[in-house]
This record gives C-alpha cells, structure tokens and sequence, in this order.
C-alpha cells in the first residue's frame, strides 16, 4: 500500500491509514481461517510496530486508528490492551506492521 518511514516519507494520517488497513487485512485472513467473523470472542491484545523516522513520538497515535476501529467493528468486545512500539525498519519497507491476539468461540 505504501513504504517509508513515519514522521519522514510518510505523514501521521498516512500512517493512521496504514493501520486500518492492517487491520482489515487481519480481520480478513481471520473470517477465512474461522469462516465467520461471528466466532470472534473479544480481541485480547493488539501489538503495532511503526516504523519511525528519527525523534518520532507518536506511535499511540498512529495505533489508535487500528483500536478504534476494533470497537468500532466489534464493541465492547473489541476493547483490548495493546502496545505501540517505534522500530527502525520493517519488512518490505511498510510503515506499519500490527499483530492481533484474539479469543475464539469454538
């Protein structure tokens, strides 16, 4: 979708937009490993790597996009802990990169 660093090449709301996008990226290869999105219990934890330009301090920021949207799509289900961590690189020079934990209803 887009490659560069946050707080250089890339802006705060590029980046927002980035971390939507990994969710739904997510949440698609979820619905296909369960066949529903409807067996999702609550999302447990959420881990976002951004990549960060020299003195960039914003990553919650840039996360807070993905969180919303979580609630957004699942409620109160989708309110979890999360961390927001500033790398120096990620792979395939993306500026965001998000991991999410889930519980799964059998």
């Amino acid at each position: 979708m887009m490659t560069g660093k946050v707080g250089a090449e890339i802006s705060l709301e590029q980046a927002r937009s980035a971390s939507r996008a990994c969710v739904l990226q997510g949440l698609a290869h979820l619905k296909q490993t369960l066949g529903s999105l409807e067996r999702v219990e609550r999302l447990l934890k959420v881990t976002g790597f951004v990549a960060s330009a020299p003195g960039f301090q914003q990553q919650p920021q840039v996360l807070d996009a993905a969180s919303e949207l979580l609630v957004e799509i699942f409620g109160e289900a989708g309110r979890h802990a999360r961390s927001a961590i500033g790398v120096a690189e990620l792979p395939r020079g993306v500026p965001v990169e998000i991991e999410l934990v889930v519980a799964v209803r059998e």
